[in-house]
């Protein structure tokens, strides 16, 4: 059984006393600048106060070939205006510690807004996962290939006859890619490669907001990352665990998970996940420790 530690403290105050290289994968949704909440609201220079302080720290910890991802989300100064925060944290991070690639969430269920309602604008509904790291990371892309559509298999299975032959019915041309040969690969690894737009709802029984959190991470989009870039067996860190799906979604890929959470009430929502997690595999007390 996966060992699954929750901190209840401030995370800015906690990682300082972590080990260095002590985890392999960093999986975080942090709060966002200007946007209420019930657990709070920050300034713009409040949250950048906190990002400089928490993700250098988050660096450290990670083990040479480990890397974070922060999930975050743009939002408006006002309608027409949009806030240039997130991609002032991107230019930031990426120079200091390295972008692995841009890769982004798409929200398929996101409701449409007063902007794009009233103001002609579109239907706010992707959010960065910006994803730290050295180039050579650990990654592990045969555990989240994409099931292969019926078109694509059936053009597969052609393509053996008629390798020759492109999807339209002409000859492919000297130099040009054998488009079945292309094909093919995806009946050889079990799945075709993922595009860098995730798509994924934050609706129903998978999001963590449902758990009594407002702003939860939908647990397919966190089992997702973790089994993208932790290894077998690795320790997964959240610094804003919130409601712990990230916690319940590494247990069941048998991770470990550290997760530090300051407000009391999700800390409370994470013992009791934590617990009827455990309670389906038959452990009769919770795998974790607690420290304010």
């Amino acid at each position: 059984m996966a060992d699954v530690r929750l901190i209840h403290g401030d995370c800015t105050a906690i990682l300082p006393t972590l080990a260095g290289g002590s985890v392999d994968c960093v999986i975080t949704d942090p709060p966002y600048p200007c946007i209420k909440r019930s657990y709070g609201t920050w300034t713009e220079a409040e949250w950048w106060e906190l990002m400089r302080a928490v993700v250098p720290e988050c660096m450290r910890i990670l083990k040479p070939a480990g890397s974070a991802v922060f999930i975050l989300q743009p939002n408006s100064e006002r309608v027409g205006r949009m806030r240039t925060w997130l991609w002032e944290f991107m230019v930031w991070v990426g120079r200091e510690w390295g972008i692995v690639q841009d890769v982004w969430w798409w929200n398929t269920t996101a409701m449409p807004t007063v902007g794009a309602g009233k103001a002609g604008l579109t239907r706010p509904s992707v959010k960065a996962c910006v994803w730290l790291g050295p180039p050579d990371c650990h990654r592990n892309q045969a555990a989240v290939l994409w099931s292969e559509s019926e078109q694509n298999r059936k053009l597969r299975t052609v393509g053996r006859a008629w390798p020759s032959v492109n999807a339209s019915g002409k000859r492919n041309s000297i130099g040009t890619i054998n488009q079945f040969a292309a094909r093919d690969a995806a009946g050889h690894r079990g799945g075709v490669t993922p595009f860098n737009l995730i798509p994924e709802s934050a609706q129903g029984r998978w999001n963590g907001g449902t758990h009594g959190h407002g702003a939860g991470t939908p647990m397919l989009l966190a089992d997702w990352w973790l089994r993208y870039i932790c290894p077998p067996g690795g320790t997964v860190l959240d610094p804003f665990a919130g409601s712990f799906t990230t916690a319940i979604a590494a247990m069941r890929l048998g991770l470990d998970f550290m997760g530090i959470e300051k407000v009391p009430a999700y800390v409370e929502i994470g013992r009791k996940r934590v617990a009827e997690e455990l309670a389906k595999s038959g452990e009769s007390s919770p795998l974790f420790t607690e420290a304010v």
